[in-house]
């Protein structure tokens, strides 16, 4: 394994990295392999996607989102009730910079491990009164949702963390619950999932074993592998029709 290599790779692991460090500098010991990782992610030269992935592409970003000051206040007062409960908060919004049609009104969804949901429930449904569902269908959902709806959900196992605060959505739990979801597959528009995965795959680094993770978690792994192979080889072949034309 090579530095070249790995740069024409989309990701790889901690040991490929360590092999090519090697291949170039000799052998090191495992404290200077380590290091020498931790300082290329430092520095940016190589970027974390997530548990033991690191990808060197420069023409993609990890992905961030700038929450809503009415989302972030939701998330504040869930860490001062309960500070020892997982979380995570998704908005509707998050959605904007990947759809052809814009959500005009927010919604706050926040996933919460299952123990805990009514207690996340009670608290918030006093702090703000008519604005909070508890695991909704899609029909409650439409027929009383208001502007910055706050939606109580349970919080699957294996639901990647936010790479900075660990309440933040990832990109990757974004994609499978938008396709997969019982509630948000209803929100969004079928019409919109192939170009959520194109923007998403395109512009940003997606860790593809984190998101199957998660899936397998929805009981949703083996279709979702199903889309993703065959949106892949769609975009492949339109691709290369394009260059045809071009020649």
């Amino acid at each position: 394994m090579t530095f070249d290599q790995l740069n024409s790779m989309e990701k790889f692991t901690r040991n490929d990295f360590y092999d090519a460090y090697k291949e170039k500098n000799g052998t090191k010991t495992e404290d200077a392999l380590d290091y020498a990782l931790r300082k290329a992610v430092e520095d940016g030269s190589i970027v974390r996607l997530g548990r033991n992935q690191y990808s060197c592409m420069k023409s993609k970003r990890p992905y961030v989102h700038t929450y809503s000051s009415e989302a972030n206040r939701v998330a504040q007062e869930i860490q001062k009730e309960y500070p020892a409960i997982d979380f995570r908060i998704f908005e509707l919004t998050q959605l904007n910079p990947f759809v052809n049609h814009l959500f005009a009104h927010n919604s706050i969804f926040v996933s919460v491990e299952n123990e805990a949901v009514e207690y996340v429930f009670d608290t918030l449904h006093v702090d703000y009164p008519g604005r909070v569902m508890l695991k909704p269908k899609a029909e409650e959902y439409f027929r009383y949702r208001v502007d910055d709806q706050i939606v109580i959900t349970r919080l699957p196992s294996e639901s990647p963390k936010g790479t900075d605060v660990p309440w933040h959505c990832r990109l990757e739990k974004m994609l499978v619950d938008v396709k997969v979801d019982r509630l948000l597959s209803q929100i969004v528009s079928p019409s919109e999932y192939d170009l959520i995965y194109e923007e998403a795959f395109e512009r940003y680094l997606v860790d593809i074993n984190a998101m199957y993770r998660y899936a397998r978690r929805k009981g949703a792994v083996e279709r979702l592998i199903t889309y993703v192979n065959e949106f892949q080889k769609l975009r492949a072949r339109e691709k290369d029709d394009y260059k045809g034309k071009l020649q």
